[in-house]
């Protein structure tokens, strides 16, 4: 009987041992596959931020090439507009200054011209219709009529001179009233919006 017990005996620490290793072969292998899931979840994350960052990265210059080209149109729109103001105002300089509220500053504008050339003989050089408003003893006055509308002042020897027509006071001012301008529509069109 011993041989039947030891051979029982032995099968029972083989059952146990098999049992055993079944375990720990079943634990390991819930570790790799848990482990497999965790390094596949990391792999999957790292991907996922991959792709977000690049993708992030083509919105962001996605979005700044449309705030470029929104300010690129709003600038040419705003430039057009400008362009067609001021196209405007000097095509109206020849009606202005026909009108009294002109021709009653032209000797303002002409004293505004000579301050600058203090001390020094002048020649005024005007439209033939403009003599007369200037006229004042010891001024010279030269009529020319290719002139716009206005007064160039100059020194007697040529030296210097101040070009104070209206088209020149329109150009000397168009950096303002562009600024101005802007502004005004600027608040114009958010009043629009409200």
């Amino acid at each position: 009987m011993a041989l039947e017990d030891l051979i029982a005996r032995l099968e029972r620490d083989a059952d146990v041992r098999s049992s055993q290793l079944e375990l720990d072969a079943e634990a390991e292998a819930t570790a790799l596959r848990g482990e497999a899931a965790r390094v596949a979840q990391q792999r999957r994350d790292r991907e996922l931020g991959s792709r977000r960052t690049r993708r992030r990265a083509q919105l962001d210059a996605a979005l700044a090439e449309a705030r470029r080209q929104t300010r690129g149109a709003r600038l040419a729109a705003q430039h057009a507009l400008l362009q067609r103001i001021f196209a405007r105002a000097r095509a109206l300089v020849p009606e202005l200054a026909r009108s009294e509220a002109y021709l009653s500053q032209v000797a303002v504008h002409c004293a505004e011209a000579r301050r600058y050339l203090e001390g020094v003989r002048v020649v005024v050089r005007c439209q033939p219709a403009l003599v007369e408003r200037l006229r004042e003893p010891g001024l010279t006055l030269l009529e020319d009529a290719a002139l716009p509308p206005g007064v160039v002042v100059a020194a007697e020897d040529g030296s210097v001179f101040i070009d104070n027509t209206l088209p020149a006071r329109l150009e000397r001012l168009e950096a303002k009233l562009a600024v101005e301008l802007l502004a005004e529509v600027t608040r114009r069109a958010g009043e629009t919006a409200r």
